[in-house]
């Protein structure tokens, strides 16, 4: 009666609360319908829900008072509730419109409040929350996936090709459809939080960039596209040789958001006096004593080509020039990794430039291409110094074909540039070089980018157990007389005056032991009984004396004990019952030291005594990690009333594996063993004590089992039995009983 009346409440109070027409007649807020049924796992999918008695006006209430009013949009599955972000200016009485956020894969039912009050689920979807209708389905087969951007740099205003699962051909037009048939329509493109406009129009959801359009960037950033500024002229061309001559570098997009500007003239620093976007000015360096016949500049690799070249030894490219016939120019690429159209062959190819490292630490570099290529490499930075690292003679698709494709493990400085060149020799089809950079030590992991390999570990421990010892010396030992501990209850309720205190309960406390509930009158026996019950207290004894004032019940409990001093009792008092208890001490108990326990985590053995054998010391310490056993089964025996019995303290070594293994490593129901994963309990053919089998059971008079169990168990017990049918025909069968175990800790 208490649930139906709670819930007639809430209904009223919701009738109570709901949106109200134009012409004051009261309309409970429904929901019918919400698409579409599918959307991104991103976010940004635009959903709309259909009903009626939403909030209109009251969602432009704004302010803290208001905080409450218009409508609210949870999606939830069976694991979270997630936000949907409620559009107010396209949301009216009878529909909203939300944009959803990124959520795990699943499927969502919807959830609406309206002025701070939840929609009941008997008003979603005609109380069938989780139909087709109320159902929103967070796919990723359904969100728009970016797979590749190229180029991977260029100046601001490059244009770039995005290609990945796009979903439409509609941007910027009135067209309705895509030519798919899908009324969807690209919204926006943002590249690094920027706007990029789209040059060439031909989704409601925000897309989900693949890990392999992300790549670790020279300022060892996480990035899909890298920008870099343009220099367009230098003036002067000529100045003085001691340095001092001002310097203007034209250009574009000259920016210091990561880093200053730095300039270097004949590989000194210049002195950076302004910089605007379009100008740096700068005061140039004496120059130096040795020039160098090549320096770093800005970024990427220079690509030289020689047509119809045919060295007998890759390494003669090394020395082509210009003037190698063949020569076909050079272009700036971004990256060592370039594909020749498959109609040019029998030509050679160099790269050349600077690698500067985004970190200091133990670099190793890869090499793969058709046909013959390899990697020079120069650890001055000059490339005379240059000396090969790795290298291939024939086709191979991975980094992994052939051993020399991998350099040593070389060392390199944070900032310092070193000298590469890259060679290939072409003869005929597909045509391409890829040279890969492995970091030993970086912060990305595989879940952010495909250029990271995430490190594994393999931790191997071992341990020499060294058996506890510890030693028990009873030194001057005299016995005496004992002195009973002697404790006072006192239990304060106004329902002693008026003699009612049979509804208000408590219970006492002992060694983290509790009583059973006691009633607020408990008699002397009661609570006698009840503290008597405590293992912690056995196997002594209390005796109870009970008083009555006119606001309380005292009680004086003595423990009946040698064993002297006894810690105070506690109590629990539960929320309404209006019941105060005060224990005090009235008598320190005194031992006699005739006997003496042990106490190990709260636990306490049984009396010993100083001339105690070593047998009985050693049976009163496991009996303390032993957990009891109900009375109900504490003294079984097999006999006429118990056909069979299992504790599996001693009497149990069946070695098959379907028996289960006897294990300590948890507690058991009782006792300190138990059967871990037995598949089958009771076999005719397990023998007796007495050696002899058990033969089969009789189900008159054994027609009961009983069992304790914890974890998860099969739900379903198998028995096979043997009858005799109406001919007298012995039969044997086999039956699996279903039956539901509750998992856990029973």
């Amino acid at each position: 009666m208490g649930h139906l009346w709670l819930l007639g409440t809430w209904g009223l109070w919701g009738l109570l609360l709901c949106a109200a027409d134009p012409h004051g007649s009261k309309i409970i807020p429904k929901v019918t319908e919400i698409i579409p049924k599918y959307g991104s796992i991103n976010g940004a999918t635009r959903l709309t829900i259909k009903g009626e008695g939403f909030a209109q006006a009251n969602q432009f209430n704004y302010g803290v008072d208001n905080a409450e009013l218009g409508n609210s949009v949870q999606l939830v599955s069976s694991f979270r509730s997630i936000s949907c972000d409620v559009e107010k200016d396209s949301s009216h009485s009878t529909q909203i419109t939300c944009y959803t956020r990124a959520m795990p894969e699943d499927s969502y039912t919807v959830r609406v409040s309206v002025d701070g009050v939840p929609i009941t689920e008997s008003n979603t979807c005609r109380g069938r929350i989780n139909s087709w209708e109320c159902t929103f389905n967070a796919k990723s087969f359904r969100t728009p996936m970016i797979k590749s951007i190229t180029p991977l740099s260029g100046t601001p205003g490059t244009l770039i090709t995005i290609q990945g699962r796009i979903f439409t051909d509609v941007y910027g037009s009135n067209t309705a459809l895509s030519s798919n048939g899908k009324n969807v329509r690209i919204l926006r493109v943002y590249i690094g939080g920027m706007p990029c406009e789209l040059l060439i129009p031909q989704s409601d959801n925000l897309s989900f960039p693949q890990k392999m359009a992300y790549f670790v960037s020279s300022l060892n950033k996480i990035s899909m596209f890298q920008t870099y500024a343009e220099v367009t002229m230098i003036s002067p061309s000529r100045g003085s040789t001691q340095g001092g001559t001002l310097l203007t570098i034209s250009g574009r997009f000259f920016d210091q958001t990561d880093f200053p500007v730095r300039v270097l003239i004949g590989g000194q620093t210049c002195d950076i006096l302004n910089v605007t976007e379009n100008s740096i000015f700068c005061k140039t360096p004496p120059k130096p004593e040795v020039l160098r016949t090549v320096y770093p500049g800005g970024r990427g690799l220079k690509l030289e080509i020689w047509n119809n070249s045919r060295p007998v030894h890759l390494e003669e490219i090394l020395e082509y020039n210009e003037k190698t016939p063949g020569y076909m120019g050079a272009i700036w690429v971004d990256s060592a990794s370039y594909i020749w159209p498959m109609e040019q062959d029998t030509f050679t190819a160099r790269f050349s430039g600077f690698l500067v490292a985004p970190d200091s630490d133990v670099y190793r570099f890869y090499i793969k291409g058709d046909d013959r290529y390899a990697i020079y490499f120069s650890q001055t930075g000059h490339p005379k110094d240059k000396v090969r690292i790795a290298y291939h003679s024939s086709n191979a698709n991975n980094y992994f074909s052939s051993p020399t494709q991998r350099s040593d493990d070389i060392h390199l400085q944070k900032g310092k540039e070193y000298y590469i060149e890259i060679l290939l020799q072409e003869y005929r089809l597909s045509a391409f070089v890829d040279v890969g950079l492995y970091q030993y030590r970086n912060v990305y992991t595989e879940q952010q980018t495909e250029d990271a390999v995430n490190e594994e570990q393999v931790i191997r421990s071992q341990s020499t157990i060294v058996q506890e010892v510890q030693l028990i010396t009873l030194e001057n030992w005299e016995t005496s007389s004992a002195t009973n501990e002697v404790q006072k209850i006192t239990v304060t309720s106004p329902c002693v005056e008026a003699n009612s205190c049979s509804r208000y309960q408590y219970r006492l406390t002992y060694n983290m032991e509790k009583t059973v509930l006691l009633p607020g009158d408990a008699s002397d026996f009661i609570l006698e009984s009840a503290l008597n019950d405590l293992w912690s207290i056995k196997p002594d004894t209390v005796q109870v004396i009970r008083t009555q004032n006119p606001q309380s019940y005292v009680y004086l409990v003595t423990f009946i004990s040698t064993r002297g001093d006894f810690d105070l009792l506690g109590y629990e008092v539960f929320e309404g019952n209006n019941v105060t208890l005060d224990i005090t001490e009235q008598i320190k108990g005194k031992p006699s030291l005739e006997t003496f326990t042990l106490h190990w985590d709260g636990v306490t053995s049984k009396p010993l005594t100083p001339w105690s054998s070593e047998a009985e010391f050693q049976a009163a310490v496991e009996e303390m990690v032993t957990t009891k056993c109900p009375l109900q089964i504490a003294n079984f025996e097999e006999g006429f009333v118990v056909k069979y019995f299992r504790d599996y303290e001693t009497d149990f070594n069946l070695e098959h594996n379907n028996r289960g293994q006897k294990t300590a490593e948890t507690d058991a129901y009782c006792g300190r063993y138990s059967l871990k994963n037995p598949a089958v309990l009771f076999d005719s053919a397990d023998v007796k004590p007495n050696r002899l089998p058990y033969g089969d059971i009789l189900l008159f008079p054994y027609n009961q089992l009983c069992l304790a169990y914890k974890g998860f168990l099969a739900n379903y017990i198998a028995l096979k039995f043997q009858y005799q049918d109406r001919s007298k025909i012995t039969r044997s069968n086999d039956i699996q009983f279903t039956y539901d175990f509750t998992n856990g800790n029973t």
